[in-house]
């Protein structure tokens, strides 16, 4: 359990890490590194019961994307501004590391099997912001849609 604990506050500061360096301003520091605290949370939640690489990294972003949506609607501001912080603690770094030392030691068996799971850790890293994002413009469209004919339906 302390390995946990301890995955998640290096979340937290790698994504405060992150922010800084995308020049995220200080008053929303503390928000992009709740993102990457989130994130990771849900990361070991999925990945203690669902198998598939490929779902709990997508599940995990989704949950990302939707935090940044969130809270980007709070602060009226983008949601990329929050989202590529609050993705930091999926990006697959471990399995890219290992892809690329099995490719110079030519250990043919470890560069696929890393490379396998880092394209199906980025599939899936993809395929959750993609579905938060898409979800969320359809919402927007159908507000604004609604603020409209609200509009014209009023007599001036």
């Amino acid at each position: 359990m302390m390995g946990n604990i301890e995955l998640v506050v290096l979340s937290v500061l790698a994504s405060l890490g992150f922010a800084i360096v995308f020049q995220v301003e200080k008053k929303d520091l503390i928000f992009a590194g709740i993102g990457g605290g989130v994130t990771r949370i849900f990361y070991l939640l999925f990945l203690s019961f669902i198998p598939n690489r490929i779902v709990y990294v997508a599940l995990s972003a989704l949950i990302a994307a939707l935090f940044a949506e969130i809270v980007s609607g709070i602060k009226h501001v983008p949601a990329t501004y929050f989202m590529y912080p609050t993705m930091v603690p999926l990006i697959p770094g471990d399995l890219f590391y290992y892809m690329c030392v099995g490719l110079i030691t030519r250990n043919t068996e470890m560069f696929k099997l890393n490379a396998i799971e880092c394209t199906l850790a980025l599939v899936g890293l993809s395929v959750g912001f993609v579905v938060c994002s898409f979800v969320s413009n359809i919402m927007r469209i159908r507000k604004l849609a609604t603020i409209v004919g609200n509009a014209e339906d009023s007599e001036y």
